[in-house]
């Protein structure tokens, strides 16, 4: 085998991550029709319905004008509901309506289709030894850098 140098590993781990990006987001957007940013909070509401708006928009890491867009579109949609909390007036709660639990699924079973794709390619073995690799690699990428260690602000 040929010796592979860093960077050219670094580019074809960057560009399949790229077209997985890009594919998740034709196949599981188109089937579904939802748009960047929805699935996400479709997701945490399945998990967490009655969240409040300002704990989802941290949660998303987002400015609360940002999620509010969002959230407007979804509940034109039909998919989410807004109330206010019944302990504390100033606040508001996002509950998923039948609509929005039913594209959820949707969502869901699309995602599992294209990840039987896309990993499809890969026998059991391969898919085995792609994740010890992969958690090899986060491992490394989730020690603090030297940087963080020293106080050091990166250069950007």
């Amino acid at each position: 085998m040929a010796d592979i140098s860093g960077e050219e590993l670094m580019h074809s781990f960057r560009y399949c991550f790229n077209l997985m990006r890009r594919r998740y987001h034709q196949t599981v957007h188109g089937k579904v029709g939802t748009r960047h940013g929805q699935g996400k909070i479709l997701s945490i509401l399945r998990r967490e319905d009655g969240i409040g708006q300002k704990e989802l928009a941290e949660r998303l890491q987002i400015r609360a004008a940002s999620l509010s867009e969002l959230l407007d579109k979804m509940q034109k949609s039909g998919w989410i509901q807004r109330r206010v909390n019944e302990k504390d007036r100033r606040k508001i709660n996002i509950f998923l309506t039948e609509d929005g639990l039913g594209i959820s699924q949707q969502m869901i079973e699309a995602r599992r289709d294209m990840v039987n794709t896309v990993f499809g390619v890969l026998n059991a073995q391969e898919q085995e030894q792609l994740e010890i690799l992969l958690s090899k690699l986060i491992s490394e990428l989730e020690k603090p850098s030297e940087e963080e260690l020293s106080g050091e602000k990166p250069v950007i």
